[in-house]
């Protein structure tokens, strides 16, 4: 797939293999361990270019985040909440707000998060009780949100609140841009996974925002912009699944060559290589689905089901890869010392991220019965 993006996109490709190999991997073991924010990897970043990506071709960028989470799936919400902002902007802002913020986006002098969920709405977002209500030419904010990643790092947030009542086809729900001092942190909320950077629970307080905060200037679009951009989230999600495979993969073939056990190494045991080849199988797949999804939605418009389909299979794919690993590293696999135990745990927030898989598989359900997309997709 690599020999169909541009020569600069393998340039790029190439520079942040390296930063991984180099920089990324010595660093996410014991940065993980300490629960510490990875400041200087996500300067490094900023340098790097990560933070225009979305900028290039969706199959450079699913191909950067894959090689990012093959070092540390810590960085990809970073990535991944940022990317949401820009691809929103890009497609759906104003002139004004294009020339107000995306620029300093794209270059990582302003990163920003995003927040969808709320205590009571997480994939159902038609259900966001966070509102926003017009007062002297802008609006009054109150939002309560939770599982908002990257938040007390973050320099901008792009937000969902409730700016009418729902009705049939229209959610009446809006997206507007804040800055951190904007918003309060509530807590920070402990993780089974990605312990470097941090998920929040946060509100805003009667703030007042002036209208050019509302993205594409027009009350009620904001669903439309969010389900656009969770497309993209989808295969971020997706590609990061296939990194870690990668990695818990191949750290699991290179451990089984020097662990022996009644007499011979692991790795020269069929039933082991049986395994391995299961699994590359899955991972191969799952990768060819994910670089195929990026590039419908490389050619513009809707691909809810091309997207999650692509999700659903390498979130799978992670978590199974993920957990043979660890099995097949014995004992040392459950310890934390080792790497196969922060892979697991990283990996099952695959499960849940940008839509569930059950969510996901009944949307593709739903449109694959109903006829309302083309079965010619699959």
């Amino acid at each position: 797939m690599q020999d169909n993006v541009s020569e600069d996109d393998q340039h790029f490709l190439a520079e942040i293999t390296r930063f991984v190999d180099e920089e990324v991997i010595p660093a996410a073991d014991g940065q993980d361990a300490a629960e510490e924010y990875p400041l200087v990897l996500i300067k490094r970043m900023k340098e790097l270019g990560f933070f225009a990506a979305s900028g290039r071709s969706l199959v450079t960028y699913s191909l950067a985040l894959e090689e990012l989470a093959r070092g540390w799936l810590s960085l990809i919400p970073v990535a991944n909440a940022h990317t949401s902002s820009v691809w929103t902007i890009k497609n759906h802002g104003t002139e004004a707000q294009k020339g107000t913020w995306l620029e300093s986006l794209k270059s990582g002098e302003i990163v920003s998060c995003l927040g969808l969920s709320e205590p009571h709405a997480g994939s159902d977002l038609q259900n966001t009780r966070s509102t926003a209500q017009p007062k002297d030419n802008g609006w009054v904010i109150d939002a309560h949100k939770t599982y908002i990643t990257h938040s007390d790092h973050s320099d901008s947030m792009m937000i969902l609140v409730r700016t009418a009542p729902w009705e049939p086809g229209n959610p009446g729900l809006s997206l507007f841009m804040l800055r951190r001092e904007e918003w309060h942190v509530i807590r920070k909320l402990p993780k089974l996974g990605t312990k470097g950077i941090e998920t929040c629970e946060i509100e805003v307080n009667a703030l007042y925002v002036p209208q050019d905060r509302l993205i594409g200037g027009i009350p009620g679009k904001g669903f439309a912009h969010v389900m656009d951009a969770l497309e993209v989230g989808r295969l971020a999600v997706a590609s990061a699944a296939v990194g870690l495979g990668r990695s818990a993969l191949w750290n699991a073939v290179e451990y089984t060559k020097t662990r022996e056990a009644f007499g011979t190494a692991v790795a020269s045991m069929p039933a082991v290589q049986t395994t391995f080849a299961v699994l590359a199988n899955k991972l191969a797949a799952a990768k060819a689905l994910t670089l195929w999804a990026a590039s419908r939605k490389n050619e513009g418009g809707r691909h809810d089901v091309e997207t999650s389909a692509a999700k659903v299979v390498a979130a799978e794919a992670a978590v199974e890869i993920a957990l043979k690993a660890m099995e097949l590293a014995g004992g040392s696999g459950y310890i934390e010392d080792n790497r196969f135990a922060r892979l697991l745990r990283d990996a099952t927030l695959f499960l849940a991220g940008e839509g569930s898989n059950g969510v996901l598989n009944a949307l593709i359900g739903n449109k694959t019965a109903s006829g309302s997309t083309d079965l010619s997709w699959i």
